[in-house]
């Protein structure tokens, strides 16, 4: 584990950049200390208590490391870090809460500007909207059916590319259902081979709060679709 850390740290000075404003780090060991350093301060910066007295916060992690005495008693000092975590936990559920809020609001927004602008774009039950861009002329896609398919993906709030099949790879060829998300489980349903669908996913229909991979929670999708085949058995 030491070696590793050395390693890491020493590449991680390579790659730095200086300021006549920023220390000099001189050995890996400087890289370490001011990354963890750095990575600690985020952290508190990022949640709850951002307001805190600097000097008294540096004093008490020099004195811990050094071994010194401590201004407060071990039983009260796991009885506050107790309460700041529930502190924290709480926060990071309101937090939570307030971008589902959000988000929900402008996928509305979206969603009612999308319908009345297009008078194509209808929404299926389960709560995703669609417009055909191409009737197939196929059989219609069931769950568990085997497919091949081509696709283009955007993330619907910023309209940013997210990823497609075409000039990347061959199309693909999967099973409905297994895995994929439940609006994508829907939607292959409604259609039928040889049929161009674009199709817009809130986040509750696509990767959830959770997010997967490059895609952050909350996020709601544009799935362009080209079902090509559907195996028969």
């Amino acid at each position: 584990m030491k070696k590793y850390l050395y390693f890491l740290a020493a590449g991680l000075m390579i790659a730095s950049c200086s300021s006549n404003k920023a220390p000099k780090l001189d050995d890996p060991i400087d890289s370490i200390s001011w990354v963890l350093g750095r990575s600690t301060a985020e952290n508190l910066m990022s949640g709850p208590f951002k307001e805190i007295d600097k000097e008294l916060f540096i004093q008490a992690v020099r004195a811990t490391l050094d071994g010194d005495a401590q201004p407060i008693s071990d039983s009260v000092y796991h009885e506050t870090l107790d309460i700041l975590m529930r502190v924290s936990q709480i926060a990071a559920v309101q937090q939570t809460d307030q971008q589902a809020q959000e988000v929900d609001r402008q996928q509305q927004e979206y969603f009612a500007k999308l319908v009345a602008d297009n008078p194509d774009v209808k929404q299926h039950p389960s709560g995703f909207y669609y417009q055909v861009i191409k009737k197939g002329t196929g059989d219609n896609a069931k769950y568990a059916s085997l497919i091949a398919f081509d696709y283009r993906s955007f993330t619907m709030l910023d309209g940013k590319p997210f990823d497609q099949t075409y000039g990347k790879r061959e199309p693909i060829s999967h099973v409905v259902g297994k895995p994929m998300f439940p609006g994508l489980i829907e939607a292959f349903q409604i259609m039928n081979s040889g049929s161009i669908y674009r199709f817009y996913f809130p986040y509750q229909l696509a990767f959830g709060p959770q997010g997967s991979g490059s895609i952050p929670g909350y996020t709601p999708m544009i799935y362009e679709i080209e079902l090509h085949s559907i195996a028969k058995f």
